[in-house]
């Protein structure tokens, strides 16, 4: 039987690192190989104190990348440049409940409650199955646009999802049973 070494998979991993740009890359291709070495030959590599710290002194200097934050202007100059009602509803929203693209994908009108100065909302399906409710105050014109976007809603609509997809500013007639997915 082969007798697997520290020293081999540290050889092994100088030799990737050659062809690997990022040290996430790097620990992802680490993780795959323990794995595999566990299931096929009950070997566990995180048991070699040598490859682990000859993995970590190879990060040592590794700078993350930021993430981009947008700017006040960079927003207001977005919120200016479109007439969508339902865009303007899916940011208010998806800030004040901090909710994921698929919570406010499948937000109901009966989901939210317009109780005069707030609005109410209840998010049920969570990712975390943990149903979450959270109140957005009108701050600027924001409850104003909410109520816009409703009552340009046409009334024959057959499902109760929030988002419609609309199409030159309004419901066409082609489009009426149409609903806002993840990347329309």
């Amino acid at each position: 039987m082969f007798k697997y070494t520290a020293r081999m998979f540290c050889w092994h991993t100088s030799v990737k690192m050659q062809r690997i740009t990022s040290l996430l890359k790097l620990w992802a291709q680490y993780s795959i190989v323990k794995s595999c070495l566990i299931i096929y030959d009950n070997i566990d590599i995180s048991k070699f104190p040598k490859l682990i710290t000859f993995l970590k002194e190879t990060g040592d200097g590794y700078q993350a990348k930021k993430s981009k934050i947008l700017t006040k202007n960079e927003i207001d100059r977005f919120l200016s440049s479109t007439d969508d009602k339902g865009i303007f509803v899916g940011l208010i929203l998806g800030i004040a409940g901090a909710c994921r693209t698929d919570e406010l994908i499948n937000l109901t009108v009966d989901d939210i409650e317009d109780v005069g100065p707030s609005l109410i909302v209840k998010i049920p399906n969570t990712k975390t199955k943990i149903p979450r409710i959270f109140v957005v105050t009108d701050v600027g014109n924001m409850l104003e646009l909410f109520r816009k976007y409703l009552s340009i809603r046409p009334p024959h609509v057959k499902h109760k999802r929030l988002f419609l997809y609309y199409k030159a500013g309004k419901c066409s007639s082609t489009s009426w049973q149409e609903y806002h997915g993840k990347n329309s």
